[in-house]
């Protein structure tokens, strides 16, 4: 019963999107989202922008102050309301939760908010962390990856397009198969090369999918947010804050590849033949204003921002069932250097399959994460 239902709350929503702009006389709102946020004399105590994706809000902070009391104030969709309401003042040493409500009533959304020290730049990725996210409009219950500061606390810098899946993933079950963390795109495994670890799998979004332009979902990880929008490309947001006084210099990790049997071409052209994994790093520029400060999945190498590059070649993107090492220097792009007085960006990203962002791919193929590096001098 409950995966009938789900089945028809996404015909519902794909509907709505596709004839909303028609609607003449237009009923109450449905979303349920917070599309910004602030606190006061945010410029004093925030390094930057709080990020905001589909289920977290999180903002750094420039440093440890000892107080941790603050009133964040939220900006909804329309006719939305949240509780805590907007402007309370709370105790945010530990996150907390906070539920939207669509115009309508008939939806909600819960966020987690929370205040944490911006460290700089990741330089190691274990994947040792995954909570699952619980999700009832749809059902879902897929992992999300976050990091630990040195006071404990969470930061979600690793993003993957599972709360998009999310949308589709109750109609695509098969006899048998149950919605659990494993049965999305992206999710932790506990055999890493050491530990646990990142899996990437591209799956089939099904008929449904197909008909919306997405026939396919590519496993991804990067360091960003991902906000569901149309069209999907959009929705991957690539880019944290790059502190480091000196130029990144490689981008080191180990890997397990199998492809798919079929890999199909949904837009062409392709170059390839069989599907093949990708894994890149990227330092490009900020720019104002920050709201604008990330590169989207239609960069496609080519933004003008971007100064270095890190990215695996036909050394790398082979077939192995054992952990391999991969070892990828940066390279200066667009006749561009690095320089100590600039404030830069940068991102990590990984997917099952290269041309995912095309909706190119094999439905099944698999990419094994582990022990992710940035080197920086």
């Amino acid at each position: 019963m409950k995966r009938t239902r789900n089945y028809l709350w996404v015909i519902g929503f794909t509907f709505l999107l596709s004839l909303g702009s028609c609607i003449k006389e237009e009923a109450l709102n449905a979303e349920a989202d917070i599309e910004a946020a602030s606190i006061p004399q945010g410029d004093q105590v925030l390094k930057g922008n709080p990020s905001i994706d589909n289920n977290t809000v999180v903002f750094p902070l420039k440093r440890f102050t000892g107080n941790y009391m603050q009133s964040p104030e939220f900006v909804l969709t329309s006719g939305a309301s949240i509780e805590p309401k907007s402007g309370t003042e709370l105790n945010f040493f530990e996150p907390q939760k906070y539920t939207v409500t669509s115009q309508d009533g008939a939806w909600t959304k819960t966020y987690t908010v929370s205040f944490v020290i911006d460290e700089g730049a990741d330089l190691y990725a274990a994947f040792e962390n995954a909570e699952v996210v619980d999700t009832d409009s749809p059902e879902g219950h897929y992992h999300k990856f976050f990091d630990l500061t040195t006071l404990g606390q969470k930061k979600y810098n690793w993003a993957t397009a599972n709360d998009g899946y999310n949308i589709l993933a109750a109609t695509l079950l098969e006899q048998g198969e149950q919605l659990v963390p494993g049965f999305y795109p992206t999710a932790q495994i506990t055999d890493g090369y050491i530990g646990k670890a990142a899996k990437l799998t591209t799956k089939s979004t099904g008929a449904l999918g197909g008909l919306f332009g997405s026939p396919l979902a590519a496993g991804n990880l990067f360091l960003g947010e991902f906000k569901t929008t149309f069209p999907t490309i959009n929705s991957t947001r690539f880019g944290l804050p790059y502190d480091n006084k000196t130029a990144p210099l490689a981008l080191k990790g180990f890997f397990k590849y199998k492809a798919g049997e079929l890999f199909i071409v949904n837009n062409a052209p392709s170059q390839l033949k069989k599907d093949t994994w990708d894994g890149y790093a990227l330092l490009f520029e900020k720019v104002s204003p920050p709201k604008d400060n990330f590169l989207t999945g239609a960069h496609s190498f080519t933004d003008p921002r971007i100064v270095a590059v890190a990215r695996v070649g036909a050394k790398e993107q082979i077939e192995t069932n054992v952990w391999t090492p991969f070892n990828l220097p940066f390279s200066f792009v667009n006749g561009k250097s690095f320089d100590p007085t600039k404030e830069y960006m940068y991102t990590i990203v990984f997917s099952s399959s290269k041309e995912g962002d095309k909706f190119n791919g094999a439905v099944g193929s698999t990419l094994l994460i582990d022990e992710v590096e940035l080197v920086v001098k």
